[in-house]
């Protein structure tokens, strides 16, 4: 039986208990992830609330306007003595008062000030979704890796039982030759220990397997018994480019992003606090009535109403040079956060420039190994040719067969070295 070179690109049949759980590919598995990581709905919720924000309401370009009412009364005794020698008296006399008006207020200009605060709250809401775009990067890399040692943990699975299904066909040749006499029970008992310590090895690999589907269900967010199939077909890209990937990095790198807003931000500093040497103009318009009624009084009823209307301007003199002081204050924060950006630059090509050699070198590792399962398996076949016809004894032939099964186990690894390689260097290019 061939394995070697096809061990993840051929599709190997599958068994009827994976078809009746159904294939979880990887896109399937992020997906699900996605939708229910608590992590990315919690960013969700702060991108929405950076939506919200974004208003030019929220930003000060539209008015105010408020409506206002009031009313108040009295009830009074009143005693009074002309100069006439009239005398008035009233007991329980009321007075009210009563008014309404709607006022609008406006800032016309304040020295570009609200133009810069909704660059910054659009700036904030990008900052925002870059967010989301963190953590489901995040999350998609930890279930791809999780999903790939499923496959993994799946595939070692078959080796052994692979390696069983051998043990087994030695075990049934030694106990025909046994029966007529060709083999003594010394050569019997040894091929069943091999057996048996084969089927505790698939025993053990059961349980390893269950684990690994185990924690991708919890990166899922489901329960953790939820069964499942991966794929046997899983490709290796071997035609990854690494100027290509350090370009892609710099431009959708999700951590270098953030710095670029940040350093946008940051810019923008600069323009609010050179606000402060502007003049500020602001508009208000109104409309009052008020209206009294007394009884003890020489005017027993009194209304009025009417527009009010105005305008304001201001220029700043003198402010304790707290402008330049802000204006310094903000190019700090500019230079700060182009260093920053530089620092994550050259941090994420230097990560890349170091996963793509372990991807090279991983990539050699798994053609070697994939010849070592070839010289394997052609010497696994000589040995079982050679024993059917007596010239070898069964220990060598076990030593072949063990041999084949830790080759196609390392190759196994390799491949799953590989391909979490081959996910790093996506997650760094901004391709995950």
């Amino acid at each position: 039986m061939r394995w070697g070179y096809h061990l993840f690109v051929a599709m190997i049949a599958a068994t009827s208990v994976a078809r009746s759980q159904g294939i979880l590919t990887l896109e399937q598995a992020q997906q699900i992830a996605r939708q229910n990581n608590a992590a990315i709905r919690l960013a969700e919720s702060d991108l929405q609330i950076a939506r919200n924000n974004t208003t030019r309401g929220n930003a000060g370009f539209l008015p105010k306007i408020d409506a206002t009412a009031g009313f108040t009364g009295s009830v009074t005794n009143t005693n009074q003595e002309y100069r006439s020698g009239e005398i008035v008296n009233r007991n329980g006399a009321t007075a009210t008062n009563y008014n309404a008006g709607v006022g609008v207020n406006w800032t016309a200009f304040d020295g570009f000030r609200m133009f810069n605060a909704y660059d910054q709250l659009q700036k904030r809401e990008e900052l925002a979704s870059a967010d989301v775009e963190s953590a489901a990067e995040e999350v998609a890399w930890r279930v791809a890796v999780a999903w790939y040692d499923v496959v993994r943990q799946q595939q070692q699975l078959r080796v052994l039982r692979q390696s069983i299904a051998m043990s087994e066909g030695r075990l049934r040749l030694v106990e025909m030759k046994y029966e007529v006499g060709e083999n003594s029970k010394r050569e019997l008992l040894p091929a069943k220990v091999d057996l048996n310590s084969d089927r505790s090895a698939a025993l053990r690999q059961e349980a390893t397997l269950r684990n690994a589907k185990a924690a991708l269900n919890l990166l899922l967010v489901r329960d953790a018994a939820t069964e499942f199939a991966v794929p046997d077909t899983v490709l290796l890209d071997e035609s990854l480019d690494e100027a290509v990937l350090r370009q892609a990095a710099i431009a959708a790198n999700r951590q270098l992003r953030a710095a670029r807003i940040a350093r946008q931000l940051a810019g923008l500093g600069i323009e609010e606090a050179r606000s402060g040497y502007y003049p500020r103009l602001g508009l208000n318009l109104g409309y009052n009535f008020n209206g009294s009624s007394a009884e003890a009084s020489f005017i027993t009823t009194n209304t009025s109403n009417g527009l009010t209307y105005g305008a304001t301007a201001s220029l700043n003199l003198f402010d304790g040079f707290n402008t330049s002081r802000q204006m310094e204050n903000a190019q700090i924060a500019v230079q700060a956060a182009e260093l920053q950006y530089q620092d994550a630059e050259r941090a994420v090509t230097s990560q890349l420039a170091q996963a793509f050699t372990t991807w090279r070198s991983r990539l050699e590792l798994v053609k070697l190994e994939r010849e070592n399962v070839e010289i394997a398996e052609q010497s696994l076949g000589i040995a079982q040719e050679r024993f059917n016809v007596g010239t070898i004894i069964p220990l060598e032939l076990r030593e072949a067969q063990t041999a084949l099964t830790e080759a196609r186990s390392r190759l196994l690894t390799a491949l799953y070295d590989a391909y979490r390689s081959q996910v790093e260097l996506m997650r760094l290019s901004g391709k995950l």
